[in-house]
């Protein structure tokens, strides 16, 4: 039941509550199916560092390993090194030690470069503590190449292809106050492109000759394996002379990471000679079409009856109901934008470019302020810039807490002055939004109306309670 409708009204909802419970029940068997095919074939996910999408991961996915996106923690590095570490040459020189630690290829030369670390930052130990106490310590299994490079992610190790997908969806939309019909057009046109334009890349692949490809090793992989394939595999080809068959030299890691063969396998079969066969290649770089091999197991799994449940329920509702479901919600203006909020690390940038030293007194919202380009980390590939960023009140008091705690503040905002800061500083940290202040009013007061026995005793009487 709802609060606040008449009488029909809550029939009418309480009707649609039932229906849905209906379909979920249908449903539901068909989703445990899917979910125990998709769980079980699941090896490697790459997120970024939010601990309830972690803790998710394990529990849906306990079989697959959990990467973190380097990018996003390359950049928060950089940021925080921004903020507490001077002079801007002692900045550079930390994040050249910082991404040769990273990217150690074993445990003895991570150990070793982690010992340089520690030396360079010995006068920094803010920034070294945050560093070795907020990723090193719990997370460097999930970004270091060191552990990475035992798993095969084909070279993903950054979410930035998810987000660039999501930054082009945003883009279409411009808003998020379309009905469920529009959004649904919307997204079924970008996908479409984007089939069309994969479509075109697998005919690239199996038309296009390149030179370098050129070499009789290659031979069965052209017009059969991805170029993108090819060209590591090339790569690897230049790597032989120097290698040659040892293993240890070898260390075989485009074989464990991308199932390609590595350097001193291509040198077993340039000393034959004989073509590489495609067997040794994994089947993820020779799916160079949409059509599912005739003589392969057709896969069982299809939501066509889930769509057919969703079409019968949505047909046997009344008018209202129908309206309900795919009518447009009426948000405020800033909740309209689809622009995500900017990251940690871009109000640090900003703020430094503002001052032109480690930080600035005052971004306000009235000022909408062009970020620069900033400089990639090496080997990453880079985000779609940000052409505009409109900056929330960040006022940056660091200086005026204990230095105590500077190590575990990574952020300071400062939120309305309308009397009800107290209100927006929990909704902020909530993550609902400081405009959200009146709901988390609302619950306090529902609070002291509840428990106002209990309140009573605390605050001496019920005079200072309300």
């Amino acid at each position: 039941m709802y609060e606040g409708l008449e009488p029909d009204f809550e029939e009418m909802y309480y009707d649609l509550d039932s229906d849905f419970e209906e379909m979920y029940d249908d449903l539901k068997p068909n989703f445990d199916a899917m979910n125990d095919k998709i769980t079980s074939e699941v090896e490697v996910i790459v997120t970024d560092r939010d601990i309830a999408l972690m803790n998710a991961v394990e529990y849906v996915f306990p079989k697959a390993m959990n990467l973190l996106c380097l990018f996003h923690i390359c950049k928060n590095v950089k940021a925080k090194c921004k903020m507490n570490v001077f002079p801007k040459n002692k900045q550079v020189q930390i994040m050249e030690a910082w991404e040769a630690l990273i990217y150690s290829y074993g445990e003895a030369q991570y150990y070793m470069k982690l010992s340089i670390f520690e030396g360079i930052c010995s006068t920094c130990s803010i920034f070294y503590d945050y560093v070795h106490e907020q990723w090193l310590i719990p997370h460097k299994e999930k970004f270091v190449e060191t552990w990475t490079n035992r798993v095969m992610h084909f070279g993903n190790i950054t979410t930035q292809r998810v987000e660039s997908a999501h930054w082009s969806l945003k883009r279409i939309l411009q808003d998020s106050i379309g009905d469920i019909c529009n959004v649904w057009e919307t997204i079924s046109s970008m996908i479409v492109l984007q089939h069309n334009e994969i479509i075109a890349s697998f005919e690239k692949n199996i038309i296009q000759k390149v030179h370098r490809h050129s070499n009789k090793l290659y031979t069965n992989f052209c017009g059969v394996v991805s170029k993108n394939a090819i060209d590591l595999v090339a790569t690897e080809y230049d790597g032989v002379k120097y290698v040659g068959i040892d293993q240890n030299e070898c260390r075989c890691t485009i074989r464990t990471t991308h199932g390609l063969p590595c350097a001193c396998e291509i040198a077993k079969y340039s000393m034959i000679p004989h073509s590489i066969p495609l067997d040794v290649i994994h089947v993820w770089w020779s799916k160079l079409t949409f059509h599912v091999n005739v003589s392969s197991k057709p896969s069982k799994l299809s939501v066509k009856y889930e769509i057919d449940v969703i079409v019968k329920k949505f047909e046997e509702l009344d008018v209202p109901g129908k309206i309900s479901l795919k009518g447009k919600s009426k948000v405020s203006k800033r909740d309209t934008l689809t622009k995500h909020d900017p990251s940690w690390w871009e109000y640090v940038d900003a703020s430094v470019r503002c001052s032109g030293t480690n930080a600035c007194s005052t971004i306000t919202t009235s000022k909408v302020q062009k970020l620069a380009p900033r400089p990639s980390v090496q080997k990453l590939t880079p985000r779609p810039s940000v052409s505009k960023v409109q900056q929330p009140t960040v006022l940056l008091f660091k200086d005026w807490l204990p230095v105590e705690i500077h190590k575990f503040i990574d952020n300071i905002i400062d939120v309305g002055d309308d009397g009800d800061c107290g209100y927006r500083a929990v909704a902020g940290l909530l993550g609902m939004g400081e405009n959200c202040w009146a709901f988390i009013r609302q619950q306090c007061v529902v609070e002291l109306q509840e428990f106002m026995s209990h309140y009573n005793i605390i605050f001496g009487g019920e005079n200072f309670v309300r």
